[in-house]
C-alpha cells in the first residue's frame, strides 16, 4: 500500500511539474516527459505489471486534462510500461545506461503512435518534419530530464523496497 501511495504522489507531482512549471522552460516548444520516467521507472525496478498499472495511471491522468479522445495516452503508456518492465529480470541497481535508453526508446514509440494517431490518420502524412521539428527534440529533452529525475525516484524506489523487504 506504502508503494502504491509513493507512486501516486510521484505521478501527481510530475504531472503538476510538466503542466504547469515545464511549459516555461520549453526547448523548441516541447517539453520532457516527466510521467514516461516515472513509468520506465517503475517498470525497471518493480516489474510489468506494476509498470502497466503505472502506466494506465499516467496515460489516464493525461488523457482526462489534455487529450480529445480518452484511452489513447494511457494505451500508449500502459504498453511502455509493460514492455520496459520486461528489463526488470535483468535489474542492475548500479545501471543507469539501460533506464536512460529505455526512457529515449519509449519517447520514441510514445511519439511516434502518438504521431499515428492524431496525425497520420487525418491523413498529414509530414513524417520527416514531425520528427524533425517535435519528436527528436523531445526525446533528448526528456532523456536529459531523466538524467536528474531517474535517480531521485531510483533511489526512492531503492530505498521502498530495503525497507519494506526487511519487514517483511
Amino acid at each position: 500500500m506504502i508503494r502504491i501511495a509513493v507512486v501516486f504522489l510521484e505521478l501527481i507531482f510530475c504531472f503538476l511539474l510538466q503542466s504547469t512549471v515545464m511549459p516555461a522552460f520549453s526547448l523548441a516548444g516541447v517539453v520532457p516527459d516527466l510521467l514516461l520516467i516515472v513509468v520506465i521507472t517503475v517498470a525497471y525496478t518493480r516489474g510489468r505489471v506494476a509498470g502497466m498499472l503505472t502506466g494506465l495511471v499516467a496515460g489516464l491522468l493525461t488523457d482526462f486534462c489534455f487529450s480529445e479522445m480518452v484511452g489513447l495516452c494511457a494505451l500508449f503508456y500502459l504498453c511502455i510500461g509493460y514492455l520496459a518492465g520486461y528489463s526488470q529480470k535483468i535489474y542492475e541497481e548500479r545501471d543507469y545506461m539501460l533506464p536512460m535508453l529505455m526512457i529515449l526508446v519509449g519517447e520514441f514509440f510514445y511519439s511516434f503512435a502518438y504521431y499515428v494517431a492524431y496525425f497520420l490518420l487525418r491523413s498529414r502524412t509530414e513524417f520527416g518534419y514531425y520528427f524533425i521539428h517535435l519528436i527528436l527534440p523531445r526525446m533528448v529533452y526528456t532523456v536529459f530530464a531523466a538524467a536528474f529525475l531517474y535517480p531521485l525516484f531510483h533511489w526512492i524506489h531503492r530505498l521502498l523496497s530495503r525497507h519494506l523487504d526487511k519487514e517483511e
